[in-house]
């Protein structure tokens, strides 16, 4: 899952391709050995597939709003609809019914201090969420410019794309990829890869390696937030924040 949305990212056509077909192969080949095996190359392959359809239609959409400026690039994030259908299709294919993360989220559960899934010491979702969104304003107040012109105009972009990419990527990642993942191999296991797999899909916004470790980080935290809400309303709001606070702060447009 990792080394496929690196070579999405970075790899020529022709990488793509052989590696698509790597993957397949190696599923059929696979089946009998291990069932998570062949689950986790027939999501692979429909990342791979996602991502490259989404490249294809966020460009279509920037080119049609080329003159709207920053505007564009917020609405390009609306491609990641077309990334989700084919894992929507690869999980509907593998029989799993509904992913297990793919409900509303419940705010009243425990999570755990330090490490959300586990820990000594247990908080509500809600209130954790309401930490979370104080500390993340103390951290981003400082470095946002407040003094700029267009100010009205960011927090307006900052908020669309926040609630557009938010949502979109939660149904992604949480909803189907990480579902799917904690489905064959555990919470730990499937945490760890679905959360580093997510941070190395930032690659295409422009982000080095080593803040994409990082993400890799959060993508493990915000996945902890759903299993342990058993849905994606809680992170959908965690992510958003984080989001907004990104744009506010120049990290992202």
């Amino acid at each position: 899952m990792v080394v496929t949305i690196i070579i999405a990212q970075t790899g020529s056509a022709y990488m793509i391709w052989v590696w698509g077909i790597g993957l397949i192969v190696s599923g059929i080949l696979l089946r009998k050995r291990s069932q998570a095996i062949f689950n986790t190359t027939i999501m692979a392959t429909a990342l791979l597939l996602g991502y490259v359809l989404y490249e294809a239609f966020s460009a279509w959409i920037r080119h049609g709003l080329a003159d709207t400026g920053d505007l564009a690039i917020v609405l390009s994030r609306l491609g990641l609809m077309v990334f989700i259908l084919p894992l929507a299709a690869a999980s509907c294919s593998l029989g799993q019914g509904r992913p297990r993360l793919m409900t509303a989220g419940q705010w009243g559960r425990a999570l755990y201090f330090p490490w959300i899934i586990t820990g000594f010491r247990r908080d509500p979702v809600w209130r954790f969420m309401l930490i979370f969104a104080a500390v993340s304003a103390a951290a981003f107040a400082f470095v946002v410019d407040w003094s700029r012109d267009d100010l009205a105009q960011l927090a307006f972009y900052a908020l669309l794309f926040a609630l557009i990419n938010a949502v979109l990527e939660e149904l992604l990642w949480r909803g189907y990829v990480l579902s799917q993942l904690t489905e064959d191999y555990g919470d730990i296991k499937g945490l760890v890869i679905g959360g580093t797999a997510f941070g190395f899909y930032h690659l295409h916004l422009g982000f080095p390696w080593t803040i994409c470790l990082l993400f890799s980080l959060f993508g493990m935290m915000m996945g902890a937030v759903a299993i342990r809400s058993q849905g994606l309303g809680p992170v959908i709001v965690m992510h958003a924040v984080m989001n907004l606070w990104f744009v506010m702060s120049g990290m992202i447009i």
